[in-house]
């Protein structure tokens, strides 16, 4: 085939055309053409959310906005500026322990080049209210309790938050079967996620109560709170069924929260079973939590979604109480119940039995007013030489 091309250029005055002059082969031939692919390193931008924020601060890293080029082998390495290990992928996420300003970079390379990302300013900031962590599978011992080792109990790391001058936890989604007594000026809030970032909408922590114990317990503090938790009594082997408990002139208790998913209160199943049972003239507040009663145990037991003794005040505020039916108690025998002996009145002494014996003494009598004195009762018999 004949292959032919037109080129016109347009000036403002002047207008050319030319023909084009057709291949040197006489218009037998075919003639090809070659195209060249511009090759260039990749162009690296970082971001970063968030950048403010209060220590130990959870960052994730983002290569959006990068160009990989047209390279071969692209990597990525994320410098967090805190002298912490590399991390690669075109994302990553990061812990800032420490307070301070740090400069995060992304590095991109492929076989035409490398990239270095402008620097991210990180900025740590001092925790006004700083906290201890827990996480089913966390750790034990003095240590657990900051971030980077939480805690496997709640027991344990309230114990060394307060020993270090903590009064903050943080709990993550999981189960924990050991009673908790809360201490004054501890907040306790769970539903967290498994790394701490935010609440998951998955996450349920669970405390559990045992078979003599509530879940939770506040006995004689002041300035205490827990939310965003599900505190469960379970079956009792004695006393009555609690899920949680605030006695001892307790003050300043709070019990859920609006900042924190819904706090869930059950009694268990047990005599007298009770969501919340606050007694010897404490002071509650109950805040988006959904209470149960639970299940009563025996006759003539009642079930109690919020219960109040003692001169006790609780206030219930965007909550849902609820509680199970109580059981009838037992009824009486059928017909009137014997008479009862008259007191102050002395029996008849026993008859001899044989010979010349004497009977025996009558029992004494009693004075028990001017005009009413109750004699002994009459001596037995004598006997007879018969």
């Amino acid at each position: 085939t004949r292959r032919w091309s037109i080129a016109c250029l347009v000036g403002a005055l002047l207008l050319i055309a030319g023909a084009c002059v057709p291949p040197p082969d006489g218009g037998g031939g075919t003639t090809t053409t070659s195209t060249t692919v511009n090759t260039g390193p990749p162009t690296a931008v970082a971001g970063a959310s968030p950048t403010v924020g209060d220590a130990p601060l959870f960052v994730t890293f983002s290569s959006a906005g990068s160009s990989p080029g047209t390279g071969t082998d692209l990597t990525y390495s994320w410098d967090f500026g805190d002298g912490s290990p590399t991390a690669s992928g075109p994302s990553a996420s990061h812990t800032y322990e420490t307070v301070g300003s740090f400069t995060a970079r992304l590095t991109m390379t492929n076989s035409e080049g490398t990239s270095i990302s402008p620097g991210v300013l990180i900025t740590v900031n001092q925790d006004p209210n700083p906290k201890y962590y827990v996480r089913s599978g966390g750790g034990t011992g003095a240590g657990c309790g900051p971030l980077a080792n939480p805690c496997a109990s709640i027991v344990e790391a309230q114990s060394n938050a307060l020993a270090n001058g903590i009064h903050n936890l943080r709990v993550a989604g999981g189960s924990y079967a050991q009673p908790l007594s809360v201490a004054s000026g501890m907040e306790i809030t769970g539903g967290w996620e498994q790394d701490f970032s935010d609440f998951g909408t998955d996450e349920v922590t669970t405390i559990y109560g045992n078979g003599t114990t509530p879940a939770v317990t506040f006995n004689g503090v002041s300035s205490a709170k827990i939310s965003g938790v599900s505190a469960q009594g379970i079956n009792r082997t004695s006393g009555d069924a609690t899920g949680i408990l605030v006695t001892g002139g307790s003050t300043g208790v709070v019990i859920g929260s609006l900042d924190s998913p819904l706090t869930l209160v059950g009694g268990g199943t047990g005599p007298n079973a009770t969501g919340i049972l606050v007694t010897g003239g404490s002071l509650v507040n109950v805040i988006n939590a959904k209470v149960n009663s639970g299940t009563t145990v025996g006759a003539g037991r009642s079930a109690y979604g919020v219960r109040a003794l003692g001169l006790s005040v609780v206030n219930v505020t965007l909550s849902e109480v609820t509680a199970q039916p109580g059981i009838a108690g037992t009824s009486a025998a059928a017909g009137a119940p014997g008479q009862a002996a008259s007191g102050c009145g002395g029996g008849n002494g026993a008859n001899a039995s044989a010979g010349y014996n004497n009977g025996g003494n009558g029992g004494p009598g009693c004075f028990v007013s001017s005009s009413n004195v109750r004699n002994g009762g009459n001596g037995g018999y004598g006997g007879t030489w018969d």
